[in-house]
């Protein structure tokens, strides 16, 4: 063997070792986050071992690459951690946001192609969702046999939300609804050659499980992504038929509905939420809790005391502790909450300048969706953009993996299709 095939083989190994590092890590979000995380630390490891085989392919400028890809959400880590007074926990944040600031070096490899990378991300975590959701469906559907409940039953509380992913330990309603619906959006505009009837099939299946998990936020945007795609794809004519048809079913069944937990929790519940409440019951009576607007306040208060770099890394639950308790908050100071919004935990941390460089993120890269009518872009900017409203998503692994993955994969989607530009206008 020769050391051109030599190379070549190594270039084929350290391939598959990557891909299967990416089906690893999108497959494994919705089931099981440590195994998710293996598949990323293997990226990782393949990427620096790539650099070292065929060397580091600038790509892009460098500008570009700090504020349109994930690391955006992670260079903040870096200068908050420098003034914070708690240096210790602001360290413990950089090395939980540490695959954002890693993953998108991936960019920079030479065998990797953005529409090889966006088929076995979007391949892995359309079968873990779905899979994941075939599971929890099953579960909840045989508990429920086993009672004599009425119909209306299986969608209140025993069944949904938290009592609904219970059998995956660990997993949040918030992040489970977030793979669901981009799942949903992998099965709408990603491309795939699927029978018709598969992609009922599939899409039904992902519907259920979202039902099931009762976000309200992923109800939303899962709306938005149908309505999206129906325009998108239909003419004025079908749309306003099939929405027809969806008010006058909903109509028909809102007395059924209006029973329901779920009902009670995306009407009442919201309404709820967006008010000033503190210490009131919500849908559930058993106990008392503050709404997010509460908590929404209480983090503009903070901000307003350190608006230019804010209070440093690692700062946002003890300076919040501080005014739960002034404000007499008791179950958010029991539950030590964060602010339960991205936008505002990131700017009592690191700052207004943190709070516009996401801002610019989404900004920029929704324009460049619309550019290049990358639908599948614009619903993970969607999906992320209304999931940050309400969570501090990249608060845990489950948020920070598929930002992560996600994030880059979009981000070398434009790498490809600026580069492709160039080539034809030089060619002109």
């Amino acid at each position: 063997m020769n050391k051109q095939e030599t190379i070549k083989d190594k270039y084929h190994i350290l391939n598959v070792l990557t891909l299967a590092c990416i089906l690893i890590a999108t497959f494994f979000l919705p089931l099981k986050t440590s195994l998710s995380n293996f598949g990323l630390i293997g990226l990782v490891i393949t990427t620096f071992i790539a650099f070292g085989v065929s060397g580091f392919q600038k790509k892009g400028k460098l500008s570009f690459f700090l504020l349109f890809s994930p690391m955006v959400f992670f260079l903040p880590l870096i200068w908050g951690w420098i003034y914070s007074p708690i240096q210790p926990e602001a360290f413990k944040e950089i090395s939980k946001y540490v695959f954002l600031g890693l993953v998108p070096l991936l960019l920079f490899r030479k065998d990797i192609q953005a529409t090889t990378f966006r088929k076995y991300a979007s391949m892995g975590l359309l079968t873990g969702a779905v899979l994941s959701a075939v599971i929890l469906i099953t579960i909840n559907l045989y508990n429920y046999s086993k009672t004599d409940l009425q119909l209306h039953w299986l969608l209140n509380n025993d069944f949904t939300g938290i009592n609904f992913v219970e059998p995956f330990s660990g997993m949040h309603t918030i992040y489970m609804g977030i793979y669901y619906v981009m799942a949903v959006a992998i099965l709408l505009f990603g491309n795939l050659k699927l029978r018709i009837l598969w992609r009922v099939l599939i899409f039904t299946i992902l519907v259920l499980g979202i039902i099931f998990i009762a976000s309200r936020i992923s109800y939303f945007i899962t709306v938005l992504l149908i309505g999206l795609y129906l325009i998108h794809n239909l003419s004025f004519k079908i749309f306003s038929i099939i929405a027809t048809i969806t008010i006058i079913i909903g109509v028909l069944s809102f007395s059924f509905l209006k029973q329901t937990y779920i009902y009670k929790k995306t009407v009442e519940g919201t309404e709820w939420e967006l008010r000033d409440n503190i210490g009131t019951y919500n849908t559930d009576n058993t106990f008392k809790v503050d709404s997010r607007y509460s908590r929404w306040k209480v983090a503009l208060e903070a901000i307003k005391e350190k608006p230019i770099l804010g209070f440093g890394g690692g700062t946002e639950n003890e300076i919040l502790l501080e005014k739960y308790k002034t404000n007499k908050m008791q179950n958010s100071i029991n539950r030590e909450y964060n602010a339960h919004n991205q936008f505002l935990g990131a700017t009592l941390r690191f700052g207004i300048f943190s709070f516009l460089l996401m801002l610019v993120y989404f900004v920029r890269n929704s324009i460049t969706a619309f550019k290049y009518q990358n639908l599948l872009f614009l619903s993970f900017l969607t999906i992320l953009f209304w999931s940050f409203m309400i969570e501090n998503v990249l608060d845990r692994n489950m948020g920070i993996n598929f930002v992560a993955l996600f994030g880059t994969l979009f981000y070398a989607e434009f790498l490809a299709k600026e580069s492709k530009l160039e080539n034809d206008e030089l060619a002109q």
